[in-house]
């Protein structure tokens, strides 16, 4: 237990100055002699708990298996690294050692503060890299809340932004997304700044890391250099990590409410050209919108020739005259059933070709079953097999405009499937506009029929009258005299 600063005041001036034996000062002042024997000497202070020897050669046992599971830990999210808790009961139960929890506590600290990282503050010269990442955001894409992937850019030097939303963080969009920043900013940096993303690398990690095949095309075609951050450095591409959290507040905070993708792309963009327009970086001597018009100039120029990402494969059109692809059923015209077509993928669409020619383009499902049957592809089909109409799938759930889908909400018949069957028939007759014209009058009246589709069709109330007849009048002047009785009452005053 340790003594007061006072009583060992005594105990020094005793021994040194008095050179009294530790036997007499212990007797003088009452004090044990074992505790005259640890003072005397100013080996030990006062406020000193633990013996020093103890002390290191505990810390010394357990401080190896305390940086190892450091160590092994820090790269886990946080909610699963060991607590202080856990690894004073393995240091007990697993290694049998007596060490408190407090005392292993406290290691824990000081070993964090010796082995700290410790960063260099950079400066980054105009044009000198791109920095990338994906951030996980949220938005209202028609009445559902769905969450998307958004690749982040930064140009470090000036602090110019922007980003590009996708439903997901394929190959495909991440390859996507590049092509849309450089032509965003306007240039291709000299390198690109990446985390180690499994878009752009095989395997290994910074240095050591090892290229996509797609990626090493974009990264020939536009000529810059990939750069990887080792493995747990953001710190090396910190100026990536503060814009994904700005991005964040600025256009996803609150989640927006829109009815598309692009929509939402319309959004993001606008929020991130106010951001660079009014926004100015602390410790930067000018705006980011100055520095972004120096940091153009540097940038490498785009390629003559925009680089493609598009995937391709072939597919099979089956009887029920769609193509497979990704547990998606597409439709395509009845002349192209039992031949092989291609199929262009972007982020967002799936086109179909026969001999080079597009001949259907589909917005792209990333769920299973979402099957896209375009009803005027099956209107032969259904002409033919009129007892299909009620069971019909593409009738019921198929992609139709929306005048069709009013229609049978609206239509009171029995047989408003068929019905509008054959109003679809009358498009071999009449123009698409001048049809779904005609639909949506009779939609208006809020219980349409083939009936009303027809009368509107035949008055063709959207057109203007060929013969107006037309009344020309002269001057009025003749009217106002008759008014007036004929006479001329201009110079008679009022009364």
């Amino acid at each position: 237990m340790a003594i007061e600063w006072e009583l060992y005041r005594k105990i020094r001036q005793l021994y040194l100055v008095e050179k009294l034996s530790q036997r007499a000062i212990a007797k003088l002042l009452s004090v044990s002699r074992k505790t005259i024997r640890k003072y005397c000497n100013g080996a030990v202070l006062p406020d000193m708990r633990n013996r020093p020897g103890r002390e290191a050669h505990l810390r010394k046992v357990v401080e190896n298996d305390i940086l190892r599971l450091l160590e092994e830990n820090k790269d886990l999210p946080k909610k699963e690294r060991l607590s202080g808790t856990d690894i004073w009961k393995y240091l007990v139960q697993e290694k049998g050692i007596v060490i408190g929890e407090t005392t292993v506590r406290k290691y824990i600290r000081e070993l964090r503060d010796c082995h700290a990282e410790v960063y260099l503050p950079l400066e980054h010269e105009p044009g000198d890299s791109i920095q990338f990442d994906w951030g996980d955001m949220n938005a209202f894409i028609g009445q559902t809340r769905l969450p998307v992937s958004v690749l982040c850019a930064v140009l470090p030097y000036s602090g110019s932004i922007c980003a590009f939303v996708y439903p997901d963080k394929t190959t495909l969009s991440f390859l996507h997304g590049h092509i849309r920043v450089f032509e965003y900013f306007g240039g291709v940096s000299r390198r690109c700044v990446y985390d180690n993303l499994r878009t752009a690398v095989k395997s290994g990690s910074g240095k050591k890391a090892v290229k996509q095949d797609d990626f090493k095309r974009v990264e020939a075609h536009y000529g810059f250099e990939a750069v990887f951050c080792n493995a747990y450095s953001g710190w090396e591409k910190g100026s990536i990590e503060n814009v994904v959290a700005i991005v964040r507040n600025i256009a996803f905070t609150p989640a927006p409410h829109v009815d598309s993708y692009e929509e939402l792309q319309a959004h993001v963009t606008n929020r991130c050209l106010h951001y660079v327009q009014t926004h100015s970086i602390r410790g930067h001597e000018n705006s980011i919108r100055h520095d972004f018009e120096i940091e153009k100039r540097a940038l490498l120029p785009l390629p003559q020739t925009a680089f493609d990402p598009g995937f391709t494969t072939t597919a099979l059109v089956h009887p029920d005259l769609t193509v497979f692809h990704e547990g998606v059923r597409y439709s395509v015209p009845r002349d192209f059933v039992g031949k092989q077509v291609t199929l262009r993928l972007s982020p967002f669409h799936l086109c179909v070709y026969y001999k080079g020619n597009e001949i259907w383009k589909h917005p792209r499902m990333l769920k299973k079953q979402e099957d896209q049957y375009v009803l005027e592809h099956y209107i032969e089909i259904l002409e033919r097999k009129p007892r299909a109409i009620d069971q019909a799938i593409p009738l019921s759930r198929g992609i139709m405009p929306d005048p069709c889908k009013q229609f049978l909400n609206l239509c009171q018949e029995k047989n408003a499937k068929r019905q509008l069957v054959d109003i679809l028939l009358l498009g071999r007759k009449v123009e698409r506009s001048r049809l779904l014209w005609a639909l949506e009058q009779a939609n208006n009246t809020l219980n349409p029929n083939l009936s009303l589709v027809r009368f509107f069709l035949d008055a063709d109330l959207s057109k203007e009258p060929e013969d107006i007849i037309t009344v020309q009048h002269k001057g009025l002047s003749a009217y106002d005299k008759l008014i007036k009785g004929g006479k001329n009452h201009e110079s008679e005053p009022r009364k």
